[in-house]
């Protein structure tokens, strides 16, 4: 017996062409973050009391988790892009099941549907 296609969450190339733009403009916009964050990079201070160097060190390690999230980020993008190439975006990487619409335009580089997601977070926690 074949499986029937869930033709209400299946995407159009319609709209997977615009998914990828949108893709597209989400990694440069979050390449363009981590720039400005590099940019940004505090020299060392040559004096200061311990509670300069204090501030000063947990402001660098603020910007150096911000700039984990951006690799972050753009990595799971990177990925959703090679998904549309490969012509299998919008599918849970767990169950293999369609990704629900809603859940692809609010986040467009969901890898998981939301059952496979929260049990994987339960897994986890």
């Amino acid at each position: 017996m074949a499986m029937k296609k869930n033709t209400k969450e299946t995407l159009t190339a319609a709209e997977i062409k615009a998914i990828k733009k949108q893709l597209e403009e989400l990694k440069a916009d979050a390449e363009k973050r981590l720039k400005e964050k590099k940019d940004m990079d505090m020299p060392e201070a040559e004096v200061g009391d311990p509670i300069d160097a204090a501030s000063q060190s947990l402001d660098k390690e603020i910007l150096f988790e911000l700039s984990g999230n951006s690799h972050n980020t753009i990595g799971q993008i990177e990925a959703a892009l090679r998904k549309i190439e490969k012509g299998i975006y919008g599918r849970c990487e767990m169950c293999r099941q369609p990704i629900p619409k809603k859940r692809i335009k609010a986040l467009p580089f969901a890898r998981y549907c939301v059952n496979c997601q929260s049990s994987s977070e339960s897994n986890r926690g």
